[in-house]
């Protein structure tokens, strides 16, 4: 059974938490954006993760995997390395950028909203407590071959 609550965000079973938020797409004109709602998804069973979720018109929608401290941190300050970068913009909105080998996308979202979302993930998974006792191994265990040391 899922229910809303005021902000909009939707709380599945166990520790998931799905909204929908605008984000503005800068273009290459500038000052001009496109309006995109993004899909923002976080699922305990995945603690490091929020997916930003596009629907690009096709039948899968395109996801990105970003890190949750990543986020966190790029409310406050310029954060990220590689494809993902993080950073307060003007306005209350937070900027993040990501990269790819055929292009980068801008995205202009509502930093309070975001920041709403991640609180909320703090209170299904607190920093530190990503991963439970041994479960490192047991993942480990699953990726490598029987008999490794």
């Amino acid at each position: 059974m899922h229910h809303f609550d005021l902000f909009g965000y939707q709380d599945g079973i166990g520790g998931q938490l799905r909204t929908t938020l605008p984000m503005d797409l800068e273009t290459e004109i500038p000052g001009v954006r496109h309006r995109l709602d993004v899909g923002v998804r976080y699922d305990d069973a995945d603690p490091l993760v929020v997916s930003l979720v596009f629907d690009a018109g096709d039948d899968v929608p395109i996801s990105w995997a970003v890190c949750r401290d990543l986020l966190l941190e790029g409310l406050d300050r310029p954060s990220g390395l590689g494809d993902v970068h993080v950073r307060p913009a003007d306005d209350g909105e937070l900027l993040i950028v990501l990269r790819t080998p055929s292009g980068t996308a801008r995205l202009h979202a509502p930093a309070a909203a975001l920041e709403s979302l991640l609180l909320r993930t703090l209170l299904l998974v607190p920093i530190g407590a990503e991963f439970a006792p041994g479960a490192l191994e047991r993942e480990l265990d699953i990726l490598l071959p029987p008999g490794h040391s």
